[in-house]
């Protein structure tokens, strides 16, 4: 199942696309991972929605590609010395 790389001003986020919303304003995701950079903090939710208008970038990424990036995050926010 392909996911998306959404990029906005609060930092990066990874979900699978679910139902498009009837407001077509916004974006609803499920299995959800949010990257805060500026915070050093990663997230998890079962679902978010986000407005379109707070994308500023967007990408298609294969599971395997997702998951890669996910566990880099990981591995630069969790790593011990």
């Amino acid at each position: 199942m392909n996911k998306l790389l959404l990029i906005t001003a609060a930092g990066y986020i990874v979900g699978v696309r679910a139902i498009e919303s009837e407001k077509n304003h916004s974006i609803l995701l499920s299995d959800v991972y949010i990257n805060n950079p500026s915070q050093r903090l990663i997230d998890h939710f079962e679902s978010l929605e986000i407005a379109k208008e707070q994308i500023i970038g967007h990408k298609k990424l294969s599971t395997d590609d997702a998951q890669s990036l996910i566990s880099r995050w990981e591995a630069n926010y969790f790593t011990t010395s």
